[in-house]
């Protein structure tokens, strides 16, 4: 499954989640992450036709120590951009149109 950041460190950040349930890269299931990372890869290169952005940032949290707070796998593809930094992550939700708006540009980049 591919869905939206609602709290997006950059225009495009999509989260990549298993559709069987684990609570992170630890526990997975080896099937399960093969499809997962199969998935942040047609991801990446679709957000950087999306976006014609320069590069992408792929991160993955395991448990508290590694910066874990939402407790299922989920892998966040950012489209990124020489000379711009990540936005903080303030916990502020993005507008809805704004997300629907890039989710229909990655949409259009994977037809």
């Amino acid at each position: 499954l591919v869905i939206m950041d609602i709290m997006p460190r950059g225009d495009g950040h999509v989260l990549v989640i298993p559709k069987p349930p684990s609570r992170n890269i630890l526990d997975i299931a080896t099937e399960d992450l093969n499809a997962v990372m199969a998935t942040v890869q047609k991801m990446a290169r679709a957000v950087i036709k999306a976006f014609d952005a320069d590069g992408t940032t792929v991160q993955q949290f395991s448990e508290p120590a590694g910066g874990q707070v939402v407790f299922h796998t989920h892998v966040h593809v950012i489209p990124r951009f020489e000379g711009v930094a990540l936005r903080p992550h303030t916990g502020e939700m993005a507008d809805n149109d704004v997300l629907a708006a890039n989710a229909e540009k990655i949409r259009a980049a994977l037809a």
